[in-house]
């Protein structure tokens, strides 16, 4: 589980463009695209600039009314996949 303070932005390996409101991600050292949805595509714009993950879930909730609770696992687990694959990092 990433701590609500890490502070996550955009990988240097991940070049992104958004097509017909998801956005494509390119992993070029590992030769893959990742196709974000809605919610996802959304959350990959606010991470231009670095964001904490206790920021991330607020304003989540917010734009797409969940509950702080939904909004912190749906984070949760989108971060830490984007983690593992290496398209974002801790700052």
């Amino acid at each position: 589980m990433i701590q609500e303070t890490t502070r996550v932005t955009w990988h240097a390996q991940a070049a992104a463009r958004v097509v017909d409101d998801q956005a494509l991600i390119v992993l070029t050292q590992r030769g893959e695209v990742l196709v974000l949805n809605t919610s996802g595509t959304w959350l990959w714009n606010q991470l231009e600039q670095a964001r904490t993950v206790r920021d991330l879930t607020s304003q989540l909730a917010t734009r797409f009314h969940l509950t702080e609770i939904q909004a912190s696992g749906d984070v949760q687990c989108f971060l830490e996949h984007l983690l593992e694959i290496g398209a974002i990092m801790e700052v």
